[in-house]
This record gives C-alpha cells, structure tokens and sequence, in this order.
C-alpha cells in the first residue's frame, strides 16, 4: 500500500458523531454530455449565429488563440488556459478569434440541479493545476466507451469539474483588444438600432437603411465578419428576446406581442409556434419547469 494513503488515513481521526457527516446543497449532477472540439475561427463564428435556442449548459474551455465571447449583450476575452459557462437559453457567439487556427473544447450537458451554477454567470475562469488533471480525467473517460458504468463516472468527473470552477471566477472584462473593431462596431450599431426598434417589424432593409448601406453590402460585411447570414441572426435574436419576455410572468402575451413591434397575439403565437414548436403558453410553462425542477423530458 501506497505510504501516502497510510499517511492520509491515519490522519482522518475518528468522528465526533457516526450518524453526522459532511453534507452539501443541492449539486448539479450533470446528464446527457456531449464533448466537442472547434479548431478554426470559422466553424466556431458559423456554429453558433446559427444556433437555436436550448435548454443546454454550454462549458467552454479555450486551449488556443485568444478569442471575443459574446453572451446576451456583454462580450468577454478569452485567453488561452481560460474557459466561461454558457447557461440555457442565452445567446451567445463568437465575433472574432485572434487566428483563424484555433483549439477550443467545447462540453454540453443537461443539470437537474442548476441553481448552484448561477453563480458562474458571465464569468471567466482559469485553468489551475487541479483544473487541467480533472479535465484530462474527463477526457479519459469521454473516450473510453459508452457502457453505463462509464457514463456515470463521466457524469462524476463533470460534476466535480463544476464544483472546482465556481471559486475560480472572475469578473468578466469589457473592452477587449483584440476584436475586429469594425466587425464590433457593425454588431453593436445593429443592435442599438434593434434595441430601439420594433423588433418583429424590422428587416434586414431597414438595417441598411438606418446603417446608410445597401442591402447587399451589408449581408455582405456581416457575412464576411462572422460566417453568417444576418437574416439568420436577426431571427435569432428576435426569437432570444422573446424569450427574455416569457420569462417574465407579470407580462401577458398581448403586452409581450406589443413590446415585440408585433401587431397582435395571435401573429406572435405563430412566430414561437413557428421557431420553437410549441405555443407562447407551454413554452413559458417550459422555461419554469426548467428554472424550478431541471430539463423536462423533451428537450426544447
């Protein structure tokens, strides 16, 4: 036996009480985990303009080349050796990379305890030691096989990722430099117009015009800027902040309609049918049962 462990065990002592132990709150237990890599600027901009809604956590843990993380409407820095937690439902890209030749790891779950991960909101965190061994762990056992004996201890070794992260946060930093100034400054003059706008009745005409460009230079530079379609990403943030909406309860559906530039609640029903396949009501319905209970069973 190891003298080490001889060591630790002799050191443990014996308890003041058999029946009390060390507990905890509630620990998010992670379910249905998905790894993933991005290694160019590319697919990692294209990828995520495009991506829908979901109910998912998205762990983020940059590996190489600096990039710009956009979350909602704040934007980050991540650095080599850093990472940041994406949680369900928000929006979120990533403008600029610093190269085109990136290695970023990406890890998606479902938690049916989400709550203690609030507190990794918008933060950025660094990889220490202990973080680089538990992710090697994790890796190990992502690609060992599928049997259930493995995937529990994948879902252990996630859970245990989790908890060493939330006392390794930072407060997120504004301003980055190494972003494209002119691809930040097209984003952020299409949002502020959007944001003063009547959302559902904006189109991608009405941007030029506010921006003084033509429609097709503009598709044009936005594409070019973040391997995107703009009509894909102003559905997309129409739809993200619709949702914003439903998750306030004190509002009802003809006040969010209202809110949203629609012209009534029944045309903005058949935009949530339509981009989310359920109504404004099973939706809402959906979103609490998450924030209360963890995931439903059909994912959103």
């Amino acid at each position: 036996m190891p003298p080490r462990i001889q060591t630790l065990v002799r050191a443990i002592g014996t308890p003041r009480s058999y029946f009390h132990g060390r507990t905890h709150v509630s620990a998010c237990l992670p379910n249905n985990i998905l790894l993933f890599r991005r290694t160019s600027g590319t697919d990692l901009r294209r990828a995520t303009f495009e991506l829908r809604p979901h109910h998912r956590f998205v762990l983020i843990f940059n590996l190489a080349t600096a990039g710009i993380v956009r979350i909602d409407r704040a934007e980050v820095e991540l650095r080599p050796d850093e990472g940041i937690l994406v949680l369900p439902y928000q929006f979120h890209a990533f403008p600029k990379t610093q190269r085109e030749a990136i290695l970023w790891l990406i890890v998606t779950f479902e938690c049916d305890h989400p709550a203690p991960l609030e507190q990794l909101r918008g933060k950025v965190f660094q990889f220490d030691v202990a973080i680089r061994r538990r992710l090697v762990s994790l890796l190990e056992q992502y690609v060992t096989g599928e049997e259930e004996f493995a995937n529990q201890v994948l879902a252990f070794e996630l859970g245990c990722l989790l908890a060493q992260l939330q006392p390794l946060v930072r407060k997120s930093q504004a301003s980055p430099t190494v972003t494209d100034r002119r691809a930040r400054q097209l984003l952020g003059n299409i949002e502020a117009f959007l944001r003063q706008s009547q959302l559902a009745a904006i189109s991608i005409q009405d941007v030029a015009e506010h921006l003084h460009i033509s429609e097709s230079r503009l598709r044009e530079r936005f594409r070019a800027a973040f391997g995107s379609s703009l009509g894909t990403y102003l559905r997309n943030y129409r739809l993200h902040l619709a949702i914003e909406h439903l998750r306030d309860t004190r509002r009802n559906f003809t006040e969010t309609a209202s809110a949203l530039g629609f012209p009534d609640s029944a045309t903005f029903t058949r935009f949530i049918r339509r981009e989310t396949g359920y109504t404004p009501t099973e939706f809402r319905h959906r979103l609490i049962t998450y924030h209360r209970q963890g995931p439903t069973k059909t994912p959103l």
